[in-house]
């Protein structure tokens, strides 16, 4: 949804950006996907801010890299990375355990989706939102979990029963 809006905006940075790229495309993919991980490692170690920066980084390189040369796994490292960060939000306080299992399997439900009809009904600028709110009122995080992973179900339901239809 915010996904095609933010693409517009920045299409022709981003453009630029894999202009230089070439062949490196895919080491940024896998160093993004490195970074996502070690972002989860921060959340996880409750580095929540530096661990989010990380993130946001990762996923602004993640997207040069794919408008290079997208590879069958941008799909997968990107899946893996935001799944990771609901796991990360768990570790750091155990009591989230529930909520980050129900928003991860949205997450793995959203992108399952993605893979099949090659669009993301909640798109990671989405999913970025949610984990930034996470941050700022870490109190709230259950309450954003949920509303998070119930958004990811229903729109994943709404996109797969829209094109088997």
């Amino acid at each position: 949804m915010l996904d095609a809006v933010v693409e517009r905006v920045f299409a022709s940075v981003l453009d630029r950006c894999a202009g230089f790229l070439g062949q490196g495309a895919k080491i940024l993919e896998l160093s993004a996907f490195c970074g996502s991980l070690l972002a989860a490692a921060l959340i996880a170690r409750h580095l929540v801010w530096q661990g989010l920066t990380l993130f946001a980084f990762a996923q602004i390189a993640a997207a040069v890299a794919a408008r290079t040369q997208a590879t069958p796994l941008t799909d997968i490292y990107r899946s893996v990375a935001f799944a990771a960060l609901p796991f990360a939000f768990a570790l750091d306080a155990p009591e989230r355990a529930l909520a980050a299992t129900f928003f991860m399997f949205g997450i793995a439900a959203n992108n399952a989706v993605a893979m099949k009809f090659g669009r993301t009904p909640v798109g990671a600028s989405e999913l970025l939102i949610a984990f930034i709110l996470a941050g700022v009122f870490p109190a709230w995080f259950g309450l954003i979990a949920y509303a998070g992973g119930v958004l990811c179900f229903v729109a994943a339901g709404i996109e797969a029963s829209r094109r088997a239809g």
